[in-house]
């Protein structure tokens, strides 16, 4: 899959490993318990303390969040 925003290269073959373990956690957290506030909070610290985050990754996680859980609305407070 080949993932692309306006003024951003695709991400790359590390970068797209490391969105392809936050996928499948995410959709592993999904269909076995439901996805709580807790579960969220802990993937995007795992992923801002990533040394391969990028704005394109984060971009891209923020989308399947949204995907999977569509009608919900996520904070992504640095903080």
């Amino acid at each position: 899959m080949e993932i692309n925003h306006p003024n951003a290269g695709p991400l790359s073959e590390q970068e797209q490993k490391v969105f392809e373990h936050f996928q499948k956690r995410l959709e592993s957290m999904v269909s076995s318990h439901g996805l709580t506030e807790g579960d969220v909070k802990e993937l995007i610290r795992e992923l801002r303390s990533h040394p391969l985050i990028s704005s394109q990754l984060w971009q891209e996680a923020g989308t399947e969040l949204m995907r999977l859980l569509p009608d919900q609305r996520f904070n992504f407070e640095w903080d």
